[in-house]
């Protein structure tokens, strides 16, 4: 897997937990090397939802968050869907014309807050629906 230079943070859409749980071997490298402490990982809770909608996506990523309090860092973390947060993807919809509210979840994640600079790298199986809400991301993508 070939990452984006500088960026240590992997932001994970639906197709990359599909991945995980296929093999895909760029996710199990991302998330091994999360898991070890040496990159940071965020799943949205947008994308668990998503994910988790026919319950077959979940047995390898529960076994890493498993893992990961097992280990007790915080190089696993679910993004949470707060009130403030899902403003943000109604007003972020309203600017690009996307309204997959997973693909923007995930772009947003993929930015600071507050600077919005691009500090992580995207794995997804549909880099077209992350560059329909920030062309940014492209450079950043990782297409599992």
């Amino acid at each position: 897997m070939t990452r984006p230079a500088g960026l240590r943070r992997f932001v994970f859409d639906t197709g990359a937990l599909v991945g995980l749980e296929r093999g895909n071997p760029d996710v199990i490298e991302a998330l091994e090397r999360i898991l070890a402490g040496e990159l940071e990982g965020v799943v949205p809770r947008t994308v668990l939802a998503e994910a988790g909608r026919d319950g077959t996506h979940r047995v390898r990523l529960a076994a890493a968050f498993n893992r990961a309090r097992r280990i007790r860092h915080g190089s696993l973390v679910i993004d949470e869907l707060t009130p403030e947060r899902a403003m943000e993807i109604g007003r972020k919809i309203g600017e690009c014309g996307h309204d997959d509210v997973v693909d923007v979840n995930v772009a947003l994640c993929a930015r600071s807050s507050p600077s919005g600079v691009v500090d992580a790298i995207v794995l997804t199986g549909d880099r077209d629906g992350i560059t329909r809400v920030d062309g940014a991301l492209d450079r950043v993508i990782i297409d599992v």
